[in-house]
């Protein structure tokens, strides 16, 4: 969770020591303990420190070596094996901080070292010689990496409100963009809410010279397939074996660990497994959960308490706290957050900021999210059937399938529709069947409270459609069913959030290794016994409770957010009526048409579970409520 900056000017021109202040005061909040600057005439790069891990004591970054000099904001994994690469012996590799392995790394083999480590990690370095800047993001994209390049003036910073915020940065907001995001179009992973700043993609590398800048990727999950784990036993015993390990790395913090337990199959692997390491160590680990206050009086509406008790009566080492839905607002104070963020949040934001303030309650420097496990290690997206079909392997596919019809409830003929057809069905037949059921078509624009030329209506309406497509038609590719590399996963708010309260958020089932691991299993094991989920609930076994192992059910994150929302909405409402939009957002939000909608959802008496009606229509408040907040800044 610290922080990197840097300013530099290929023109030879001086970097203003008041843009160097300004992004400094900017990123405060993430170095509380300790801060660097390296500086020349034309370039200044920066650091902000949080003490994570032991070695983040000896950090006195930015670090020079042998004319390199490097800033880093990074967690790095499998540091023995580096370490024994690197032939560092002896005291050296108890005080050897992260930024300097990797500066050595570079040293020794050049940019494609990047391929070869472990963590989570954004960085640069500097080659006093070349006069040449590299930097690069980690394979999963968790730490940010922002950059604006106008008039031959290089800025990069690891939030966006240091980059707006200098006074020689050409930008506005991206009311584009934010509309591409209400819509659900997510086809630009690069594009951020202001115009001109730039987020360097997940796996990629950036060289900044003379010539200009050079972006490449330089790792790309691939599935190929194992001969190794034929048996449903070893694929799910490799699997623990993994997860034991990065639980490992990932709970090795000189602070407090903190885990957001909501008692589902990802939450309750990562505490349990934490709990046990960290008994090992005589430690206690923290959860936060989010569940209904006992006095909530709506008794068709159910949280997860039951099943995070039963982790808590299993791990006697977990230090527990509770948050109350009647203790939460969606609204809050929507002008400290976007002074925090300088962007949108998601929709789940209220939740995860109580979270975070009782995990600094307790001093927790480090939290373990769970956060897109069910795309890897409890994967649901995957539909194993076509793939056994498409691969000739029939045998399989009938024992499979005997298997999971036993498991599942329905006919026969649902579960071929399901199972079998749905993945492989064209588009016009997926939209037919989502208009049977009742359901918003995901690529339809229509009916959104925006406004379109028809043009714009076309051109969007095929974008939509287009992305839709390509991630439907992805379903058949393991690879991008366990890690959709056309999408974003991490977008700063995501790290943005918890910074402000000092706080690293790591996600061991999005951890690399378990990544590839994944990848070169065979596609039946997925459904282990077939089961959904049915391979980290067979990896689990004797770990995870059995009520938990065994459940089938999930309730929401945020329990009780309809009324919740159904409550803010009034005033969300109130606050439509009484600010007057910009031209630009006039001619872009139709704001009858959404206080109509808004009203609808106030009088229903039937959403009690997730309707993407809701998280739509609050995309567009809060888009709303981000101008206006911008607007005033200016004022």
């Amino acid at each position: 969770m610290s922080a990197i900056f840097g300013i530099l000017d290929l023109k030879g021109g001086p970097v203003n020591l008041v843009w160097i202040k300004s992004m400094q005061e900017d990123l405060a909040h993430r170095g509380p303990d300790g801060h660097g600057l390296y500086r020349e005439h034309s370039l200044v790069l920066g650091h902000q420190l949080l003490q994570v891990t032991p070695e983040s004591m000896y950090d006195k970054s930015p670090y020079e070596e042998d004319g390199f000099v490097i800033t880093a904001n990074a967690r790095l994994d499998e540091r023995e094996a580096l370490m024994a690469r690197l032939q560092i012996v002896g005291e050296e590799r108890e005080k050897i901080t992260d930024s300097i392995l990797m500066l050595r790394s570079y040293r020794k083999w050049g940019k494609d070292f990047v391929k070869d480590i472990y963590g989570d990690f954004s960085f640069a370095i500097w080659d006093k010689e070349k006069k040449e800047l590299f930097c690069a993001r980690d394979q999963m994209g968790v730490k940010p990496l922002l950059y604006y390049f106008q008039d031959n003036r290089f800025v990069f910073s690891t939030e966006l409100r240091a980059i707006v915020k200098l006074p020689f940065v050409k930008t506005e907001i991206d009311h584009s963009h934010l509309r591409d995001q209400v819509i659900g179009i997510c086809d630009i992973p690069d594009r951020t809410s202001w115009k001109n700043i730039v987020r360097l993609r997940a796996a990629s590398i950036l060289y900044l010279s003379s010539s200009g800048i050079a972006i490449s990727q330089y790792w790309e999950p691939e599935y190929n397939r194992n001969s190794k784990y034929k048996s449903e036993e070893q694929s799910a015993l490799a699997l623990r074996e993994i997860l034991e390990r990065v639980i490992a790395e990932h709970t090795r913090v000189i602070g407090g660990v903190g885990v957001p337990l909501s008692g589902g199959l990802d939450s309750s692997t990562i505490a349990c497994l934490a709990a046990r390491k960290l008994a090992l160590e005589n430690k206690n680990l923290t959860t936060a959960s989010s569940v209904l206050n006992p006095t909530f009086t709506e008794t068709d509406i159910k949280d997860e308490l039951g099943y995070i008790q039963t982790v808590l009566q299993q791990e006697k080492n977990i230090d527990s706290t509770f948050i109350y839905n009647t203790d939460l607002q969606f609204l809050g104070n929507l002008d400290e957050k976007f002074n925090r963020h300088y962007a949108p949040f998601n929709n789940s934001y209220y939740v995860d900021e109580a979270l975070y303030n009782q995990f600094k309650l307790k001093s927790v420097r480090r939290v373990l999210s769970g956060y897109l496990g069910d795309i890897t290690t409890s994967n649901s997206t995957i539909y194993p059937l076509p793939h056994l079909l498409l691969a000739g392997r029939f045998g399989t596919f009938f024992k499979l399938s005997r298997k999971m019809k036993k498991n599942m409830e329905g006919n026969f003929f649902s579960f071929i529709i399901n199972n079998i057809l749905i993945p492989v069905a064209p588009m016009f037949l997926l939209k037919e069947g989502y208009r049977f059921k009742g359901h918003k078509i995901p690529w339809d624009i229509n009916n959104l409270p925006l406004h379109f030329s028809f043009l714009e209506k076309h051109q969007l309406q095929k974008r939509s459609r287009a992305y839709h497509k390509n991630y439907l038609v992805h379903q058949l590719q393991i690879s991008r069913n366990i890690w959709a590399t056309p999408w974003e996963k991490f977008e700063e708010d995501w790290d943005c959030g918890s910074s402000h309260h000092q706080i690293e958020i790591t996600y061991p089932l999005l951890d690399r290794r378990v990544v590839e691991f994944l990848l070169q299993l065979p596609v039946e094991h997925f459904y282990s016994e077939g089961f959904t989920r049915g391979l980290i609930r067979k990896a689990m076994d004797g770990i995870l409770p059995e009520k938990i192992k065994t459940r089938k059910d999930k309730y929401p994150y945020s329990p009780g957010y309809h009324a919740i929302i159904q409550r803010d909405i009034l005033k969300i409402k109130a606050l439509l009526m009484s600010e007057k939009l910009s031209v630009q957002m006039e001619n872009m939000i139709n704001k009858d048409k959404l206080i109509s909608q808004l009203e609808k959802i106030v009088k229903s008496k039937t959403s009690r579970i997730f309707n993407i009606r809701y998280w739509e229509l609050l995309s567009v408040c809060t888009w709303v409520a981000f101008s206006n907040w911008s607007l005033n800044k200016k004022r």
